[in-house]
């Protein structure tokens, strides 16, 4: 008898742990669920933030594309017309230069023919030359 109640306290011990087993697999099972659940929906959330990160990575690195080639251009523009303005500057200064030039050089001449003619006409008229002659 004592062998038979061993038995049977044993048998309902290992029922007791089959059945405490059953629920802690169904417990464990949900809770399982519920993680996975939990985990997709982070997941899902990390994937839509990481693509709308992407978007505006990709709108903000297009708009400084597009800002930088605004810049360019318009340095390019302003380049060209400084130094357009400074070629039509430099050709009014070399005009300028020259026009000077070119009276300075007539007054030059003026003022070696009147030389000229001054020293043939003292020179004539120390000789007893024709003064007349000086005019050519």
């Amino acid at each position: 008898m004592k062998t038979k109640a061993m038995a049977l306290a044993l048998l309902l011990s290992l029922m007791g742990c089959t059945e405490s087993s059953e629920e802690t697999k169904s417990e464990v099972k949900k809770e399982m669920e519920k993680a996975g659940e939990a985990t997709a929906d982070a997941y899902d959330s990390a994937k839509e933030s990481a693509a709308d990160s992407w978007d505006k990575t990709k709108d903000a690195t297009s708009e400084a594309y597009e800002d930088g080639k605004k810049m360019a251009s318009d340095a390019y523009e302003d380049g060209k017309e400084m130094a357009s303005d400074a070629y039509e500057d430099s050709k009014k200064m070399a005009s300028d230069a020259y026009d000077a030039t070119a009276e300075k050089a007539g007054e030059f001449k003026d003022a070696a023919a009147k030389k000229a003619y001054e020293a043939c006409v003292k020179m004539k008229e120390q000789m007893g030359g024709d003064v007349s002659e000086c005019d050519d």
